[in-house]
């Protein structure tokens, strides 16, 4: 094993003599274990990039067997340690973080090959020239790693589809909120639309507002399509009105109404907190009918809520629950909880009706007892989150 920082700058000798010194090395990004695929030397003025094949490496002296060299062209496209990678973050899929690579580990055995990358201090002090000091290592296998072009902010997807999408929302939430712009939306873009939208949805607002601000019409229609109507109304207001026009072209009519309705209510009543989607059924129905009508639409919700004929509400079913009773019963019959806040209800009713009742979640009705959205538990327990955090700061 050896680290980039003992190659870098070091001479390369042809006959004995001095002819360079390495200054970087091109990689084909592509494979598990990434092999050597360039080495740029510096030789007076000039820089030549020459196959590994050409240096011969023993106890770190570096020499060029051949009087003449087969030169390789330079490409900006290749994906060079010095230039792309070192001192650069990028993401520890492992490790559900970003990360700053202070080193590059190789392998210069059989194949010249990249394995992995030091994210410790000891990095550091190895190129500092006090590798002496560096007990300590803290490395990271390469198929874990996944770096972004910076140039673009496109992650670089290797070997295979990026591992991003097997990460959790909230992780991929926690990465965004790290990283900068260009490599936000290289990171959304490496997702597909609906992780993209749930991770957009766990972040932050500032963050959600610089990502939707600078994706392209294409992505926004991918992606707002499929996050809660609860979550756009949040930042709606916020975004400049170019890019909320982007948004409300890509929502649509129904949509953007109902967002307009989230608006109007203040942030801390029951009505700024209700997600205005949500799977709604007729006291007169059977059970076997609904858990039909949910097999049509390709829906599993957590809860049901039931109306009268009228439209007001007279209770929720958990949709589990549906499994394990008579499917020719009533859904009036069937009923598992009837408790509901009006929209303006203050958050504090709405809290304590979650925690003495253990619920899930809870509906919203409007001044007629017609449901007009639920509120879930997760959106209780990021407020109370986010109010911590702003306690602490």
């Amino acid at each position: 094993m050896m680290y980039l920082s003992q190659l870098l700058n070091k001479p390369v000798y042809q006959n004995g003599k001095p002819f360079g010194k390495i200054i970087d090395l091109a990689i084909f990004e592509n494979r598990p274990n990434p092999p050597v695929s360039k080495i740029e030397i510096k030789h007076g003025n000039e820089k030549l990039t020459v196959s590994p094949q050409s240096l011969t490496v023993r106890d770190s002296h570096i020499s060029l067997p051949t009087q003449h060299i087969p030169l390789l062209p330079y490409d900006h496209k290749d994906f060079y340690l010095v230039e792309d990678l070192l001192d650069k973050q990028v993401i520890d899929t492992d490790g559900r973080r970003l990360v700053r690579v202070n080193d590059v580990v190789l392998d210069i055995n059989a194949e010249f090959k990249v394995v992995g990358i030091d994210i410790g201090f000891a990095g550091v002090l190895r190129r500092l020239g006090l590798g002496a000091l560096a007990h300590q290592t803290t490395i990271i296998p390469w198929n874990v790693i996944e770096a972004f072009d910076y140039q673009t902010g496109n992650v670089r997807i290797k070997l295979k589809q990026t591992s991003l999408n097997t990460l959790h929302p909230a992780d991929i939430a926690d990465i965004l909120e790290e990283a900068g712009t260009k490599e936000r939306l290289g990171i959304v873009e490496a997702l597909d639309a609906r992780q993209a939208a749930r991770a957009l949805e766990e972040a932050d607002e500032e963050t959600q507002i610089s990502i939707l601000e600078n994706l392209t019409p294409d992505a926004i229609k991918n992606i707002v399509n499929k996050m809660h109507i609860a979550e756009l109304a949040d930042v709606f207001n916020d975004l400049n009105p170019a890019k909320a026009k982007e948004v409300q072209n890509a929502l649509g009519i129904e949509k953007v109404q109902k967002i307009r309705k989230l608006l109007a209510f203040s942030d801390e009543v029951a009505g700024g907190m209700m997600h205005p989607g949500f799977f709604q059924a007729k006291s007169t129905q059977t059970v076997k009918e609904v858990i039909k009508e949910m097999e049509d639409q390709g829906l599993v919700p957590e809860t049901i809520t039931v109306t009268n004929p009228e439209g007001k509400l007279l209770g929720t079913i958990n949709s589990k629950g549906l499994l394990i009773v008579d499917k020719l019963s009533l859904l009036s019959d069937n009923l598992t909880d009837k408790k509901f806040v009006y929209v303006n209800s203050p958050f504090e009713d709405i809290v304590e009706l979650f925690a003495q009742y253990n619920l899930r979640t809870l509906t919203v009705v409007d001044a007629d007892k017609k449901p007009v959205g639920i509120i879930l538990i997760d959106d209780i327990l990021k407020i109370v989150e986010e109010e911590n955090e702003n306690e602490d700061i």
